[in-house]
Order: C-alpha cells, then structure tokens, then sequence
C-alpha cells in the first residue's frame, strides 16, 4: 500500500508539473544593443506592461557585442521553453552575407514586432534643395553631392546604396561613426544631405533644424506629415519598400504553440496600451504590431533588400544566393 500510495503521489507530482501553466517562473530577456538606444528604449517600453498580462517579470539585460550577434548567438542556445527572450532589430539579417554569424532569425520564431525606424532624406535647412526630386537631379546631372554614411550594414550605408542603385548614380559619401554624427555634420554644413532612421531625426526635424525631404516609405508617417512619401516622387522605390530599421521579441525556434501565443498575447495587449501608444507618438517611431506569418513576411522583405544591395554595393562577403535570399 506503501509503495501505491507513493506511486500516486510521485504521478501526481509529474502531471501537476506537466499541466502547469506557461510561465512558472520570471523570465530572461536579453537586448542586443546598449542601454539608451532605440532597441533599448523600444524594449523597456513595452516589457513592463506585457509582463503585467503575463503574471512573471521580464528580467532585462543588454548582452552588446558584435553587432547584436553576441545577444543573438546565446538565445539561439537556449533551451526553447519560452523563458530566453531576444529582443533584436534588423542586423541579424545580414549576418550570413557578412560573414559575421550562421545564426540569424531563421534560428527564431518572431514574437512580436513592435515598432519600426523608418528612413528619412535630410538635407540642412538653408540647403538649395526644397524637394527630393531637386536632389537627385542635381546629382543625377552631374553635381557632387555629399551624403553622410555608415559603415556597411547601418541604416545611412544601405538606404544611400539604394538611392544611388534606383537612380543609376554615385554620391560622394563620407562616412561617419553613427546618425547623431551624420546630423551634427549636416547641420554644420559639411555634408548636403543624408538618410538616417526617423527616432533619430525627428526631433530635429520639428524644430526646423534640418530639412525632411522623404521618408523612405510609402506613405507619409504621421509624426512628421509635412514630409512626403519617397513614392510621390518616385514610383521606383515601391519594390523595395517596406524597408528600414525594426524592433522587436523573439525566441528559439521550436518554442511550443502555446508558450508563443502566451507571449504573443501579452506583447500584443502591451502594444494596444495607452503607455505604449504615448511612447511611439514621442519618438516618431511607427508602430508594426506584427506576428506570426506577417512579422516572418517583414523580416524577409527586409533581408532581402538589406542583403542585396550591401552585397551589390561590394560590402557583403558572400552572396545572398548562398543563403537562398532572393532579389526584392
């Protein structure tokens, strides 16, 4: 009767284990970038009202390096409960093609996306140029054009390359450690013009710092709606667009179907609150709220555009073809 009754109890004891529910326990979330960046700012935003809907904290720490591939290199070798949370923007999708990593999100299933940093053309505000179409023909007939960049990869670097790829031209770029950089020079006339990711220039934008002359996007974004839609001028950016920087959570792939819609649900009622929405207003980010298929279909679109055209720009080591990336 001993051994029955401790039978019983060790059963009991397993199954109770076994149907508890998802999350027992607090969970780990690691950012990819340092604290005060966008990813980071993004990230402790919306963790605290999706941990109120989950019942568990969040606990978050930045894990740098590598461009993003440290943090994503040890989710990626974690267990895939639920419990490791990554929370990257767009770099890992040019890892392969760089060389830097095997690891991106194709080792991931998105959570969800929350917000994006779109692209803006900015020039300074005493510049000749009042439209983007003044711009480019300029360039396009010959005048030297300054524009700020990056290293290959950032925002500036890529967003220039398709400008330059659609238009059949070259800037004279000069190259700068990040956006804030590329602002103060453009505001100190060094350069003519430049694209960075909105959360950097918006403010400056509404203060009549500097000019807004596109947003690489097909439409207007509602922070700064003076500024046109790059499509209106020309129609040519359409196949390449949506396209810019992203935010969002993701965990191990092979994460069971109820452990991801728990986190999914929680991260979608985070991003439907009136805390998160005041967030996105005063950083000029937009909002996304993508997951599932929508969020994968994003993600690729993204890395293709992103690969190809570093890779046609000669700044990828291997071809995106490697990878079964295919052209926007």
């Amino acid at each position: 009767m001993k051994k029955v009754a401790l039978a019983l109890v060790l059963l009991l004891l397993v199954t109770g284990s076994a149907l508890a529910a998802y999350p027992e326990k607090n969970l780990q979330g690691y950012i990819m970038w340092g604290a005060g960046g966008a990813m980071d700012n993004v990230t402790r935003a919306i963790v605290p009202i999706a941990q109120e809907h989950l019942g568990r904290t969040i606990i978050l720490q930045n894990r740098t390096g590598a461009t993003g591939a440290i943090a994503t290199t040890f989710v990626a070798n974690q267990p895939a409960d639920g419990y490791s949370i990554l929370f990257g923007a767009e770099n890992p999708n040019l890892y392969k093609v760089t060389g830097l990593s095997q690891i991106d999100y194709d080792q991931f299933d998105p959570v969800f996306l929350m917000m994006a940093n779109v692209g803006v053309v900015l020039v300074g505000k005493d510049s000749p140029y009042t439209t983007y179409k003044e711009l480019i023909e300029a360039a396009a007939s010959g005048k030297t054009i300054t524009m700020g960049s990056t290293g290959p990869g950032g925002l500036p670097f890529v967003a220039t390359t398709m400008i330059e790829k659609i238009h059949d031209l070259k800037f004279n770029k000069m190259q700068f450690d990040g956006e804030g950089p590329c602002i103060t020079a453009l505001m100190g006339g060094h350069i003519d013009a430049v694209a960075v990711g909105l959360l950097a220039a918006a403010n400056f934008i509404k203060s009549d710092s500097v000019r807004g002359l596109a947003v690489i996007s097909k439409e207007r974004i509602d922070s700064i709606p003076a500024v046109p839609a790059i499509t209106e001028a020309y129609e040519e950016y359409a196949p390449y667009l949506p396209w810019g920087a992203f935010f969002g959570a993701f965990v191990r792939k092979g994460t069971p179907a109820d452990v991801l819609e728990a986190l999914r649900a929680a991260f979608q009622k985070g991003y439907e609150d009136p805390r998160f929405d005041e967030f996105a207003k005063s950083t000029g980010a937009v909002k996304l709220g993508l997951s599932g298929d929508k969020a994968r279909e994003y993600i690729q679109q993204n890395k293709s555009v992103s690969a190809w055209l570093l890779y046609d720009a000669g700044g990828a080591k291997h071809s995106p073809e490697e990878f079964g990336i295919s052209r926007p």
